[in-house]
Order: structure tokens, then C-alpha cells, then sequence
């Protein structure tokens, strides 16, 4: 009876030990639908410094297990919050589809080559990440780009071309048509590879373009709506990548997880999906920018620093 009563206590340690994740998910999809970056940016931060100051019991086994739990928890919010944008009417598919085309093949391949990068490697890279996302959610930004009442209503996507999206509260928003160049294709290109590797990238990668980068300034709304629909399916494409690669038996261990960990970040991720999207608009977005700039800076700082110190 002792020892029955023992396995039974430690199941129970081991079911409830990450419980606290539940609400931080939570916190972390909300950011997250609300900017439009991915989730595994907060997330990673959180498993590879967070969890070894609780003690040794928390810490992930590997960089790579940390990486990959972010990643599959972000697949789960972003389908969440990618039905949330959706039915606000707030993603257009035509600004999206360009995106992904360009960084499935990348978050495929970057996927494929987790298992055999170098965790130093991985961790600089993440650090740089960081620091740039950092530098760029702080930058000052511009006004939203505008056009004409004309705009283009026959679904075709060209570079400058005038758009226009209505969402279901009946607020049309009308911008112009990211380019597509060659600076455009390597951006996000890197940016799938990087999801692949680090679980972070295309997000990052996508919402300059759509935000800041020439005439093409979306409105924040739709910028976020449209860079989660980009995330969700590149960061599926590279979650499905490394799958391949347990199934077919190489260094499986790398692509391990707890099970009790992701049992509290998928809900907590999901409710957040839905919380992001209805609270759009109603939180001063620079301000938000502004604070997620300073913690990424910070975060960056500290991952380059302990990589660098290896």
C-alpha cells in the first residue's frame, strides 16, 4: 500500500508540476495574436531561462526540446487565433499566399536540419533574433499607408496595387500591395529556415515587410490577422518536418517532450488564440511594441551572452 500510495504521489508531482504554465500561455498567445509574431519568441525565453531558475527539476533536457516544444504549442495558438482573425475578418489571403509559398519550402528544410545544428549555434542564433526583433518592435514607425477609395477588388496581387479588406465590423481598410523582390524572397526565406531551426523567424521576417518596409503599411489589424495566417502554415510545414525525421529513426531524442508541459501550454495557447484577436484595437499598439521591444532586447542580450560564454 506504501508503494502504491508513492506512485500515485509522484504521478501527481509529475502531472501538476507545470501547472503555472496554463496562465502564462495564456499571456503569451494574447501577445503574441496581438502583434503577430510567433509565440515561440516568448516561449523559448521562457523554457531555456525561466524554467533552470525554478530549480533542477524544470529545465528541459536540450536546446533543440526547448525549441520544439515552442514550436508545436505555436502551431496550437496560431490555428486558435487564426480562426479568431478570420472571423473578424481581418486576414487577406492575397498578401499571405506569396508569403507562404516562399517559406514552406524553408521551414521544411530548416526542420529536416534541427536535429544535426550545433545547440551553441542555436542559441547565438536565437540571441540575434531576439535582439533585432527588439530593435525593430522599438523603432519609431511610420503612420499607416493609405490609398485611393478606388483600391483593387478583383483579387489579383501586384507590387504598389491599391487593396482594400472589410472586415465584419464593417471598417474597410485600404492599403497598398507588399513587393515581392528579391529582397522580399530572401527575407522570408531566412525567416521559414530560422522557424525550422529555432522555432522563430517567419513572423518576425513578415511583419516588417508588411508594416514598414516602402508604401506597403498595413494597418496593424490586418498585418497581424494576415502574418498569423503565414505563421500557422509555415510552422506546421516545419513541425511535420521534424516528425519525418523521428519516424524515420534519426535522433529522435532531439524532438522529444514532456508531456506534462504541453498538457498546460496547447489550452492556455488556444484560449489566448481567441483572446488576441477580439482585444485588436483596443490596446495602444506602440505601446505594446514598445515594451515587447525592451524584453527582446534584453532576452537577446542575455541568450548571445550565455552562447557566447560557452
Amino acid at each position: 500500500m506504501v508503494e502504491l500510495a508513492q506512485i500515485a504521489a509522484d504521478q501527481s508531482d509529475y502531472w501538476t508540476k507545470y501547472a503555472f504554465m496554463f496562465p502564462v500561455s495564456v499571456c503569451v498567445a494574447t501577445t503574441a495574436m496581438l502583434t503577430g509574431i510567433g509565440g515561440a519568441a516568448l516561449f523559448s525565453p521562457i523554457f531555456l531561462l525561466g524554467f533552470p531558475m525554478l530549480g533542477p527539476g524544470y529545465p528541459l533536457d536540450s536546446a533543440a526540446e526547448a525549441f520544439n516544444v515552442a514550436l508545436l504549442t505555436e502551431c496550437f495558438g496560431f490555428t486558435s487565433g487564426l480562426i479568431g482573425y478570420t472571423n473578424r475578418g481581418l486576414v487577406d489571403w492575397r498578401v499571405s499566399l506569396p508569403f507562404i509559398a516562399v517559406g514552406v519550402p524553408a521551414g521544411v528544410a530548416g526542420g529536416i536540419s534541427v536535429a544535426s545544428a550545433d545547440p551553441g549555434f542555436l542559441r547565438l542564433g536565437y540571441g540575434a533574433m531576439m535582439a533585432m526583433l527588439g530593435t525593430y518592435l522599438a523603432a519609431p514607425r511610420d503612420d499607416d499607408g493609405a490609398c485611393g477609395d478606388g483600391g483593387n477588388r478583383s483579387g489579383d496581387l501586384a507590387a504598389d496595387e491599391c487593396m482594400t479588406l472589410t472586415d465584419t465590423d464593417g471598417t474597410t481598410y485600404a492599403y497598398r500591395a507588399p513587393a515581392m523582390d528579391a529582397v522580399a524572397l530572401a527575407a522570408t526565406a531566412l525567416g521559414g529556415a530560422l522557424t525550422g531551426l529555432l522555432s522563430v523567424g517567419i513572423g518576425e521576417s513578415v511583419v516588417p515587410q508588411l508594416t514598414r518596409r516602402g508604401d506597403a503599411k498595413l494597418p496593424l489589424a490586418v498585418a497581424a490577422g494576415t502574418s498569423v495566417s503565414v505563421v500557422i502554415v509555415v510552422a506546421l510545414a516545419a513541425a511535420a518536418a521534424q516528425a519525418s525525421v523521428v519516424y524515420g529513426g534519426e535522433t529522435p531524442a532531439a524532438f522529444e517532450f514532456p508531456r506534462n508541459l504541453v498538457c498546460y501550454t496547447v489550452p492556455g495557447v488556444m484560449c489566448g488564440g481567441q483572446i488576441g484577436p477580439r482585444l485588436q484595437g483596443a490596446i495602444a499598439q506602440r505601446d505594446a511594441e514598445r515594451a515587447l521591444g525592451a524584453v527582446f532586447v534584453c532576452v537577446g542580450a542575455a541568450f548571445l551572452k550565455a552562447g557566447l560564454g560557452r
